[in-house]
């Protein structure tokens, strides 16, 4: 994901449908959008937010987003199933939300038998 900040100060410079916005990063759809960054503003295939001023859990800078949860025990293959971002061998994620076969704190894409 490639996300690209905008910080205003006492002027905002970035107006989207007539409200100003600090961040905004790529994201397939609006649902998608409003479910990683309440209240945000999906257009042409960016997702337009403003900084969580009250984030409680784990800010990351280069994602522009405020992750919840942070775990040592998903791998990184397991991060990325869940929507997580994976960086200092810590996983950080909204919820752990595994699509396809969950086993062993770890959530997997398919099953071979």
């Amino acid at each position: 994901m490639v996300c690209s900040c905008y910080y205003t100060s006492a002027v905002c410079k970035y107006f989207v449908d007539g409200e100003c916005y600090e961040n905004y990063t790529s994201i397939d759809n609006a649902s998608e959008c409003e479910r990683r960054f309440g209240g945000a503003y999906y257009l042409n295939g960016r997702c337009h937010y403003r900084l969580p001023r009250n984030c409680s859990g784990y800010y990351i800078r280069d994602q522009c987003a405020c992750y919840p949860h942070r775990s040592s025990t998903y791998s990184n293959y397991t991060c990325h199933n869940i929507d997580g971002y994976y960086a200092g061998d810590y996983c950080y994620y909204m919820e752990f939300d595994c699509s396809g076969y969950a086993a062993n704190d770890q959530c997997y894409t398919r099953v071979n038998y």
